[in-house]
């Protein structure tokens, strides 16, 4: 029996692995896959008390870790620096209670903080609709 969450994660990192070009096997994305999965898992049980709090920006530094995007480029979408950047992310860890990315990723799906369109495979960056372009 397949787990969801780990079916989304899967189908999120080989798209993104196809997008950015990276070298990764089918074999690779389902290790990572499997490891968000069981990081996310055991951080949060199920019927863990409370979503954890994020701000708008949290938020997008989130979406930009989904999708792949250096500290640099998410920087440059807020007009932040990309330390700032990597201060939020570690800022997002703690408030997840993750010590990586794809866990932070994985246990932010888990609590509905981000969701994968279905249709579009892309996560929507703060503002946008699911499968808009706007």
């Amino acid at each position: 029996m397949t787990n969801p969450l780990q079916d989304a994660i899967r189908t999120q990192l080989l798209a993104e692995a196809e997008d950015q070009d990276l070298p990764l096997t089918v074999t690779q994305v389902d290790i990572l896959a499997a490891a968000a999965t069981t990081a996310a898992l055991s951080t949060f049980a199920p019927g863990s008390p409370a979503t954890p709090s994020l701000s708008d920006e949290q938020i997008g530094v989130l979406v930009g870790l989904a999708v792949g995007e250096s500290a640099e480029r998410t920087g440059r979408r807020f007009s932040r620096s990309a330390q700032t950047v990597r201060s939020r992310r570690l800022s997002v860890y703690r408030a997840l209670g993750v010590r990586t990315g794809p866990a932070a990723v994985a246990v932010a799906m888990t609590h509905g903080l981000l969701r994968i369109p279905s249709l579009s495979g892309r996560l929507p960056l703060p503002g946008q609709h699911p499968g808009g372009d706007a």
